[in-house]
């Protein structure tokens, strides 16, 4: 039985990433989100040293919101649960979110 609090949906939206990595040195850099809920998403492509709490903002165009890592996974894959900020998904992304995906 899945326990997640809502529904997730398999994406491709590139989006910029930057915050402090596990060393305490800045980095924005070119990333994917690959899937998203109402309250997060997973994050590809950061080559970075993280640590699961720090903080990492997302910038899709102009909108940007703050994330916190809440897993590390294999192939530079970031579980990220968002803090602060508005949505930044597309509209019609979002509407998905309340049909269960399989990715």
């Amino acid at each position: 039985m899945d326990r997640r609090r809502s529904a997730r949906v398999c994406v491709q939206l590139p989006v910029n990433a930057w915050g402090l990595d596990a060393f305490g040195q800045a980095f924005t850099t070119p990333a994917v989100v690959t899937n998203m809920s109402a309250g997060g998403v997973v994050l590809q492509g950061v080559r970075r040293r993280m640590r699961i709490g720090d903080a990492l903002d997302i910038r899709m165009g102009e909108l940007k919101a703050q994330f916190q890592v809440i897993w590390i996974g294999d192939m530079l894959e970031l579980g990220l649960k968002r803090v602060s900020g508005n949505s930044f998904f597309p509209a019609s992304a979002e509407m998905h979110c309340s049909q269960p995906a399989i990715c």
